[in-house]
């Protein structure tokens, strides 16, 4: 079984009551009542393009941004190396 990268959305919706019919794309991990909005992960893969398109389409949807969580990680990644932690003990 190999582990799929994922690629993380924000999808701002109308209406609450519809996050059950985002689960037909992908996790739902978090739900924000207040703000209306749901944090979504899809499969990433060739899809993933047509996938946004789909999802920005449904009637219930407000608009989607993709999440910049898989950049943070790269770059927290990168700051725990033994060179970039010596670099900003130099600078301070």
């Amino acid at each position: 079984m190999k582990i799929r990268d994922k690629q993380g959305l924000i999808v701002y919706l109308y209406s609450i009551k519809q996050v059950k019919n985002l689960k037909n794309f992908g996790s739902v991990t978090y739900v924000s009542k207040k703000m209306r909005y749901a944090m979504l992960y899809i499969d990433q893969d060739e899809k993933t393009e047509e996938t946004i398109k789909n999802i920005s389409s449904q009637r219930y949807v407000k608009h989607v941004v993709i999440s910049k969580i898989n950049t943070l990680e790269d770059k927290i990644l990168a700051l725990n190396t033994e060179e970039s932690i010596f670099k900003v003990d130099l600078e301070d």
